[in-house]
């Protein structure tokens, strides 16, 4: 009877750990789709913003004009310059952020023309008021130059309501998206903590079982008085650990902006209770499994300790968008060579070349910029595995008076149709049998490029090895 009871105790005690396995695998991949809706909703609400401060800009240009006509007053003309200069930064900006939409792209090219029909209005009135002898116009030609539209077609800001009705639906799309997902976060999460708490009252009642027999086979009443306060102290630890995680699922609701590290943190404990009980199986139940039980065993093991590697990820991805950038003039020539340099001392062996080209400086955060060499250099080491004659180089240009900086090996390379998934949490371009990784590195890397103000995009063919260009702005 005992014999068969612990075979069925064996049995669920496996079904548990892989059904909490699978979940904490769902409640992961859950987090990345909502840190990548987030990061959509986040770009919708910075084209909106664009747009409106566009749209302010046309009236700075207008209201400029106006004063100027009626006053002709210099310091006018200037603000008029300076408001038309800014029309087309704040043009380029929009397009740069909608390059992606082909029917904003169609909006914002006939956006430019209107843009030009007005301005080309108020350049005729402040020329025409700048040639008149008293620095003035009429109300004929000061109506005609501030209206909406000079030429009866519609007015720009009617074409940026226009542009903005279409990002305001996106943002609607986006926003359900992100709370459907935040949802799916929560459930897979809340699953989790249940699946644990039920493995832990397995355990102790498994546990209890186990000392009730003892306690039958025990004559000594200092026996039992021992027994007794280990029971206690179990109760003690298995109720403090509950009010403990309590504890937690408070502070991960109240704290919505820390939910990704706080996910992340807290999918620790279901993987420590899987290893530890799977440990223990493998110990203590080692000669009373099959061959076949035994190999379920290091699977699940093997599982927890993958999983455990992308807890890490996330947890260095969430905590780069946590705390005060810092920064300082950091020598990014001698820093990527001291990471290259820890990299390969963990495989001495490997015949790489490694050339940086010397005084390249940034203002930045020291440590930021250590987590990007890491995951930039390391990549670079890890796809040039396979490759005879391996390079790495690191290097820096100025470009149209900005600095960029780049990272180049000559290793496995990828496919330039899917640069696009690069830089999205748990999206690789190669199989895990090739090159192991977490798909969560490239994502941290563009968290701490965006921290900067700067951009990074990559360069790359199959087996032709791959380049990583990022800029850093004060």
């Amino acid at each position: 009877m005992q014999r068969i009871r612990t075979a069925r105790y064996r049995a669920a005690m496996l079904a548990a750990l892989l059904l909490v396995l699978l979940n904490t695998w769902a409640a992961t991949s859950a987090l990345g789709t909502l840190l990548s809706a987030q990061k959509w909703l986040s770009h919708t609400l910075e084209v909106l913003a664009a747009a409106e401060d566009l749209n302010l800009q046309m009236s700075s240009a207008n209201s400029a004009t106006r004063a100027y006509l009626l006053t002709g007053d210099p310091q006018f003309s200037a603000r008029y310059e300076a408001a038309t200069r800014a029309v087309a930064d704040g043009v380029n900006h929009v397009s740069s952020l909608t390059v992606d939409n082909a029917s904003q792209q169609a909006r914002i090219a006939f956006l430019r023309t209107r843009i030009n029909a007005k301005l080309s209005a108020l350049d005729a009135a402040m020329a025409m008021s700048r040639g008149h002898k008293d620095g003035l116009l009429g109300s004929d030609t000061l109506r005609f130059a501030l209206r909406e539209s000079p030429d009866e077609g519609p007015s720009v800001k009617y074409v940026i309501l226009q542009i903005e009705g279409e990002e305001q639906r996106l943002e609607v799309d986006r926003t359900r998206e992100t709370n459907a997902a935040r949802r799916n976060v929560a459930i897979a999460f809340a699953t989790a903590s249940l699946l644990d708490l039920i493995l832990l009252l397995a355990a102790f009642r498994y546990l209890m079982q186990a000392k009730r027999d003892q306690l039958r086979a025990m004559d000594s009443a200092a026996q039992v008085d021992t027994l007794n306060g280990e029971l206690q102290g179990l109760n003690a630890a298995l109720e403090s650990r509950v009010q403990q995680r309590t504890r937690e699922l408070e502070v991960s609701n109240k704290e919505l902006e820390a939910f990704s590290y706080s996910v992340s943190h807290d999918l620790r404990a279901p993987l420590r209770t899987i290893d530890g009980f799977s440990l223990a199986l493998e110990e203590d139940f080692a000669d009373k499994l099959n061959e076949e039980g035994r190999d379920y065993i290091k699977r699940v093991r093997n599982g927890v300790q993958r999983m455990g590697s992308l807890i890490d990820a996330l947890l260095q991805l969430s905590r780069v968008t946590r705390g005060e950038v810092l920064r300082e003039k950091v020598d990014m020539s001698s820093l990527a060579t001291l990471i290259f340099g820890e990299i390969h001392g963990g495989n001495p062996d490997r015949q790489v070349t490694f050339t940086a080209v010397p005084d390249c400086y940034a203002q930045a955060d020291r440590g930021l910029m250590r987590v990007t060499f890491e995951n930039l250099i390391g990549n670079a080491y890890k796809f040039t595995s396979k490759t005879e004659n391996a390079r790495i180089e690191f290097g820096c240009s100025n470009e149209n008076g900005h600095t960029v900086y780049f990272i180049r090996d000559n290793g496995a390379g990828f496919d330039m149709q899917y640069v696009d998934r690069l830089f999205t949490a748990f999206q690789r371009l190669h199989g895990d049998r090739d090159f192991k990784g977490s798909g969560i590195g490239l994502a941290t890397v563009s968290r701490v490029i965006r921290r900067h103000h700067g951009d990074i995009r990559a360069e790359s063919g199959i087996g032709q090895g791959a380049t990583f260009y990022f800029t850093l702005e004060a």
